[in-house]
């Protein structure tokens, strides 16, 4: 019986870290962490993230803030950059549009607002912040549902979004 040789780390972190390096670009890595930056960061930090150098990540962010998936605000001291929200919508949105049929999303639809509506039935609240404000700490199947009804609500919002690329398509195209 062989052992391949398993690379010994002091933290499991370091290790992820050096499998994601390997395995991914430079630009992949900043992309990577300016799509997860939802406040507005300096580029260091973002350098520091991705693991790469800060000449390489403004040159990128340059581009990336080009393209109109970043926003770059002026932070006083120097440049900040986050990733552009409606373009991470959009782009989910594109998504689903071209993952799913129309039939497919209006279904999905019809599944998430049932969903909605039989944990809206169970307690008696009309938002997932109302379930939130009378669940105990301990109730972990309330907030099983509270994270259910969150996320359904979410996937609402972009399934009807999808839908009505498939409605103007029939319009304008």
């Amino acid at each position: 019986m062989t052992s391949d040789h398993i690379e010994e780390y002091d933290d499991v972190n370091e290790a992820a870290i050096s499998d994601w390096k390997s395995e991914t670009t430079t630009r992949e890595r900043i992309k990577a962490v300016v799509t997860r930056t939802t406040e507005p960061t300096p580029a260091s930090e973002i350098a520091e993230q991705a693991r790469a150098s800060e000449p390489v990540v403004r040159d990128e962010l340059a581009d990336l803030t080009d393209l109109g998936l970043v926003e770059k605000i002026d932070g006083g001291q120097g440049a900040l950059y986050k990733r552009n929200d409606q373009m991470y919508i959009y782009r989910q949105v594109l998504k689903l549009h071209d993952e799913y049929s129309e039939d497919e999303l209006v279904e999905t639809l019809q599944d998430l607002k049932q969903t909605v509506r039989e944990i809206r039935t169970r307690y008696g609240v009309e938002s997932p912040a109302e379930l939130a404000q009378q669940l105990d700490p301990d109730d972990h199947k309330g907030w099983e549902d509270h994270t259910t009804w969150q996320t359904a609500q979410k996937n609402l919002y972009l399934a009807k979004a999808a839908i009505s690329f498939y409605d103007a398509e029939k319009v304008v195209v």
